[in-house]
């Protein structure tokens, strides 16, 4: 499966690419895997489910993971910006060094995760349900964080 998100990298790389010459996430599983250095903008993931893998200096810019699960995943250096994450589940997952800048997260599921020196400038987040959770955001001016459901989360700004 790495080969896939090396091929979607790659074909975003030359520029002159179209929506029909990328690969599919939607509907997959995908599990057991690292994934490194690699330019993953505007990807569409619906409805799929990714365990056991690691992101690191992964440009998600305004991608679109929807009705999405992510389990025992960790994500560092990891820039959503721009990013749909609506109805995505995140459980056991830790975020290090990651920017949600301008990202939409409404009506997920947050359990058991460590979101560790993330940026939440202009981000909205909200309606969420998060359980056993640790924020420790860098930056979140103009944020709407709000009306969500939370048990055992601490936030911490800095």
């Amino acid at each position: 499966m790495e080969n896939i998100f090396n091929l979607y990298s790659a074909i975003k790389e030359q520029n002159d690419y179209n929506t029909d010459d990328l690969p599919s996430f939607n509907e997959i599983e995908i599990r057991d895997l690292i994934v490194c250095d690699s330019n993953l903008d505007d990807l569409i993931s619906v409805n799929s489910i990714y365990s056991h893998i690691e992101f690191n200096k992964i440009s998600f810019y305004s991608t679109y993971f929807v009705q999405t699960s992510f389990h025992q995943c960790t994500f560092k250096n990891v820039d959503f910006t721009k990013s749909n994450l609506n109805n995505t589940s995140f459980t056991f997952c830790s975020f290090i060094t990651c920017s949600f800048a301008g990202a939409e997260i409404m009506g997920a599921e947050i359990t058991a995760c460590n979101f560790k020196n993330c940026i939440f400038t202009n981000i909205i987040f909200s309606d969420n349900i998060i359980n056993d959770t640790q924020f420790e955001i860098t930056e979140r001016s103009f944020s709407v964080i709000n009306d969500n459901i939370e048990k055992n989360v601490i936030w911490s700004f800095d």
